[in-house]
């Protein structure tokens, strides 16, 4: 392959790797039933795209140029499109959130029984805390229960 097509190819890698990161934090924060904002991960991938359609226009590419037996189309954001549909069909990871969102319910549904009087105390200890405090907190109960459990 020339290198034209591979970096192509790499750079819309890169660019749908950077999508399906974003729509994994997403899914993320909609498990932990918080409202998903943008964030780091959604402005790497608008670079990411952005990186990708400018590589484009610079590579001039001619009217007949092929890439895994599809003619790319002259116009670039239309051109990152289909080359991002080339590296899904060929990496089948498809959309983060569609495909674990029956996990994320599965989650949620496994500990919907109601929260006892001594969580609720914990809880309610943990929401006054500030929220790195509360992080720290509750990494370091994941780590105990990782610990406990292996």
């Amino acid at each position: 392959m020339d290198p034209t097509r591979s970096i192509l190819l790499a750079l819309a890698k890169h660019a749908e790797e950077a999508r399906l990161r974003w729509n994994a934090e997403r899914a993320a924060l909609r498990a932990r039933g918080e409202t998903p904002a943008r964030s780091d991960a959604y402005a790497y991938y608008v670079q990411a795209n952005l990186c990708l359609i400018a590589a484009i226009g610079a590579a001039d590419l001619p009217a007949d140029f092929r890439i895994v037996d599809i003619t790319l189309s002259r116009d670039p954001v239309a051109a990152a499109e289909q080359l991002r549909q080339i590296v899904v069909a060929y990496d089948h990871s498809g959309p983060i959130e569609a495909a674990h969102e029956a996990a994320r319910l599965a989650y949620q549904a496994a500990f919907a029984e109601p929260v006892t009087e001594q969580e609720q105390q914990y809880v309610d200890m943990l929401a006054d805390l500030p929220a790195p405090r509360r992080d720290k907190v509750v990494e370091l109960a994941e780590e105990r229960a990782r610990h406990t459990t292996a």
